[in-house]
């Protein structure tokens, strides 16, 4: 069996109750992994359908309820082998497809092993009978534990719309509901990002030892994939890299969203390395910025500037202050240090988590008002701070770093120095 709660679950629970709610019922990837822990392959295909829920009660006699395919307990077995990580006090199965129907058969020529005994440990903590479907199985959890008429949360509208005539309920959307929740993290979350962040270190610094005059982008960009895999980050896409490419003919575009190269890295090329993907459910979102070769005195001052400015920023990470205070630190530094158009300085401050922009507003938070409203920052949260400057006159410059919010100053989860790095080959021994 698994701890029948976690840290994540019983703050949910608390802000529940100010939102006057009896349960919520979340079938969103993100949503379920935070409640119960529970993610599986299926997950990744990114089908319209969830695959899995998670039923969360107010009040905490009632059992946290993991809902998911029948055929997946071995899976929870596997997440729970070397701890708790899928936490529930009740599961409920349901049927995908036949895939359950093929797994109840017993063959005679199989050995369970351990994986068996362990996933038939689980068999106590199912609760009602196997259902059809995934709503199904959230409207018999939901009526066994008295919720018809109650107030009940949801993050995805068509489960409640298709479970109504079984459990009438008062319907809320608790998507920006979930997202104030998550974007506070747990001490147990923090600690996670914290290893999350030496990963991060490792995969920046590769980053820039693959860097020299006449490396193939398209190179660079699969040995990055090809280091973050084998150490169990998951890229963003083929890529990894955020920035940098070519448009036309003979070309290297530093601050051009990730295409292919089309040409060799030359002296005096700058390589913006922004560098995103998954470990442990959690986003990595380091950047910095290289220059192939040595840089100009004058781009070296820039990139000082720059950063100067960013520490000023980094500074003001504290509860109680907006985030939408951040950007004109930025402008007014860079306009002081007399960088050309400091209008290009793009800073935006955002939470990070199970997803790489985590903005607590109420929806659509991906607009303006994500930095010019912003939000009040406050203990417990992750920040990732993105300083990006776009000017053309020297070339584009850029920085980011996740902090830990704290009563203090801001705990750095990334340790990769905020220097240029310029990626200078080693000249050859003369010969003796």
């Amino acid at each position: 069996m698994t701890a029948p709660s976690n840290p994540r679950a019983d703050r949910l629970r608390t802000m529940m109750a100010a939102e006057g709610l009896d349960a919520v019922v979340l079938s969103h990837p993100h949503d379920v992994r935070y409640a119960v822990g529970y993610h599986s392959i299926l997950e990744r295909w990114q089908q319209m359908e969830p695959m899995a829920a998670a039923i969360v009660y107010a009040d905490p006699a009632k059992p946290l309820t993991l809902v998911i395919p029948e055929a997946n307990l071995g899976l929870v077995a596997v997440l729970n082998k070397d701890g708790d990580a899928c936490t529930f006090g009740e599961v409920r199965t349901f049927d995908m497809l036949n895939f359950c129907e093929v797994s109840r058969y017993i063959d005679p020529d199989r050995n369970g092993g351990q994986l068996a005994e362990d996933a038939a440990g689980m068999m106590g903590a199912i609760r009602g009978s196997c259902q059809p479907d995934i709503a199904a199985a959230i409207a018999s959890g939901l009526a066994d534990h008295g919720m018809a008429g109650k107030a009940i949360g949801f993050d995805e509208h068509r489960v409640s719309a298709r479970i109504t005539a079984a459990v009438p309920h008062a319907y809320s959307d608790v998507l920006d509901f979930m997202m104030r929740v998550r974007v506070v993290k747990t001490p147990g979350e923090l600690e996670r990002y914290r290893k999350l962040g030496k990963l991060a270190d490792r995969i920046i610094a590769h980053a820039g030892s693959l860097l020299h005059e006449g490396a193939d982008w398209n190179d660079v960009q699969a040995r990055i994939c090809d280091f973050m895999v084998r150490n169990e980050v998951i890229p963003v896409d083929e890529g990894a890299m955020l920035f940098g490419g070519a448009y036309e003919a003979d070309e290297f575009i530093p601050d051009l969203f990730r295409t292919r190269g089309n040409r060799a890295l030359r002296r005096g090329d700058i390589v913006i390395l922004e560098t995103q993907g998954i470990h442990d459910g959690f986003w990595v979102d380091i950047n910095r910025t290289a220059v192939v070769g040595k840089a100009s005195a004058e781009y070296r001052h820039q990139h000082d500037v720059l950063r100067d400015a960013f520490l000023k920023m980094v500074d003001h990470l504290r509860p109680g202050v907006s985030t939408a205070s951040l950007p004109a630190i930025g402008y007014e530094h860079l306009k002081a240090g007399g960088i050309a158009t400091p209008e290009k300085l793009l800073v935006v401050a955002h939470g990070i988590g199970l997803m790489p922009l985590e903005i607590p507003l109420p929806f659509p938070a991906a607009g303006l008002a994500g930095v010019k409203q912003g939000f009040v920052m406050e203990e417990g949260m992750l920040i990732s701070l993105d300083s990006l400057y776009f000017g053309a006159k020297l070339g584009p410059c850029h920085m980011e770093n996740v902090y830990a919010i704290t009563a203090g100053a801001p705990e750095p989860m990334y340790a990769a120095p905020l220097e240029l790095f310029e990626a200078v080959t080693p000249e050859p021994a003369n010969a003796a």
